[in-house]
């Protein structure tokens, strides 16, 4: 009887769920930058997401646009319940206290939304989640895919800006 209790032991341990559960944070959020979210004080940089910098400067045609502020209002508006819940990647926060992580509020996973709307890019360099959502912006010709958009892709941008953003 004991080898079977361990052996069921053992195979929970195996188990997705099992000790080797994904640390999860819920609870108020607020906006932090275009693609990071406080939940509960801890600092959650969107997995797989890349939005502009503040720094960064757009253009629709001849006209600046602050693409920052437009994806900043955007992740607001789809936290606008206030409350979320991330699944933090592994891994130590970095030096700001951020760690990565797929977030949803309202039921809605805030980096796939933020990208549907044009208001992000897919971060192909964490993953390919969100590409489908990319494609599907840059189909409706929306936000940093809209007509006349110039604007650089965020990782290019910070190769070029001497600030550490990630």
């Amino acid at each position: 009887m004991n080898r079977i209790l361990t052996l069921v032991a053992f195979a929970a341990l195996m188990l997705p769920g099992g000790a080797m559960a994904q640390e999860v944070v819920t609870g108020a959020a607020k906006v932090v930058d275009a693609d990071i979210i406080m939940v509960d004080k801890q600092r959650v940089i969107l997995w797989a997401v890349d939005a502009p910098e503040r720094t960064q400067k757009c253009y629709v045609g001849e006209l600046l646009w602050d693409c920052y502020a437009a994806s900043r209002q955007a992740l607001t508006d789809i936290i606008a319940s206030g409350e979320a819940s991330c699944t933090l990647r592994d891994g130590k926060p970095d030096q700001f206290n951020r760690r990565f992580g797929v977030c949803t509020s309202a039921g809605v996973d805030a980096g796939a939304e933020l990208v549907r709307l044009g208001m992000a890019r897919a971060y192909v360099e964490q993953g390919d989640d969100y590409l489908a959502q990319e494609e599907e912006a840059r189909a409706a010709q929306i936000g940093v895919f809209q007509p006349g958009a110039k604007i650089d892709d965020p990782w290019e941008w910070r190769k070029r800006d001497p600030r550490n953003y990630r």
